[in-house]
């Protein structure tokens, strides 16, 4: 038998037992981040609309699309 491997039926039970549980914790931690990251989309998306907004209003208030330049200059 290749070295690691319990031998007794108890052994290999308990092996699993551990290994289940490790991927139980593993499985809650990628869902906790997969939370994270979703939450974290959903921010980004909601600067980007206020942005796009920012700029749309920035373009009817000159009356011609301005360059990118001058947006930043009055951004600032």
């Amino acid at each position: 038998m290749p070295r690691g491997i319990p031998v007794s039926l108890h052994d290999r039970k308990a092996n699993l037992e551990l290994l289940c549980q490790e991927l139980e914790a593993e499985a809650a931690r990628l869902t906790r981040e997969e939370s994270s990251l979703v939450e974290r989309v959903r921010q980004a998306r909601e600067q980007v609309r206020y942005y796009e907004d920012l700029l749309l209003q920035h373009r009817r208030s000159l009356g011609r699309p301005p360059t990118l330049a001058r947006i930043l200059r009055q951004l600032q």
